[in-house]
């Protein structure tokens, strides 16, 4: 039972990271206008207009409940408005599979603390972890272009990402440096979080270690 609920706690522990390091930077809105070098603002919008409307973005992508998005200062297709539909399914994943993993990494990483005084899962989970951001950031570097269009061949089933600025100007105001950055900032923080579990977990360990010899 013990190596069970480790497994899946290590699993959950490296869920959580995942969900969370996406839902951190998703939702960090005032990074815009540090990563998005490069927008043509084809339509002049103050920055206030352009951060407005990025926001929109992010809140649909983020909130389940935000069912619509709306631009108010930018114009919309439907197939524009049915590919952000389909992100945000994809968003909705790692958001609330995050979520759920973070609840089942606490519960049973309580459990075997109590139980076992077992840590390794935190250990375990952060170097699962530590090896994507690894992994993920090889082809990253090498060539975002085919990376970013490698990305979107495989996790959609049309072509509608492929937006045309006339129909959907949006897209201008969310130039490749913006999905750049935040890539590497969710690589970032899944590294620091990764790091913070192997710590964590192995502080836990030696306190184990020295209950048990006090004893």
């Amino acid at each position: 039972m013990k190596r069970v609920a480790s497994v899946l706690a290590s699993i959950a522990v490296a869920g959580a990271i995942l969900g969370n390091s996406v839902a951190v930077v998703l939702a960090s809105t005032f990074s815009y206008r540090w990563f998005s070098a490069g927008a043509v603002n084809n339509y002049q919008l103050t920055n206030a207009e352009m951060q407005a409307n990025y926001d929109r973005v992010v809140h649909f992508s983020l909130f389940p409940w935000v069912s619509e998005l709306q631009l108010e200062t930018l114009p919309m297709s439907d197939s524009g408005r049915q590919h952000f539909a389909d992100a945000k399914d994809i968003f909705q994943v790692f958001v609330q599979g995050g979520l759920i993993c973070l609840v089942v990494a606490v519960m049973i990483g309580i459990w075997l603390w109590r139980r076992h005084h077992a840590s390794g899962f935190l250990t375990a989970g952060g170097i699962l972890t530590l090896a994507t951001p690894l992994v993920i950031a090889t082809p990253l570097l090498i060539d975002f272009d085919k990376a970013f269009v490698a990305f979107h061949e495989i996790f959609f089933s049309n072509d509608l990402w492929i937006f045309d600025p006339k129909t959907d100007p949006i897209i201008n105001y969310l130039p490749e440096s913006l999905f750049m950055r935040n890539a590497f900032a969710i690589l970032t923080v899944m590294i620091v979080l990764s790091v913070a579990a192997i710590i964590c977990g192995r502080k836990a360990r030696s306190r184990a270690k020295a209950d048990r010899a006090a004893a």
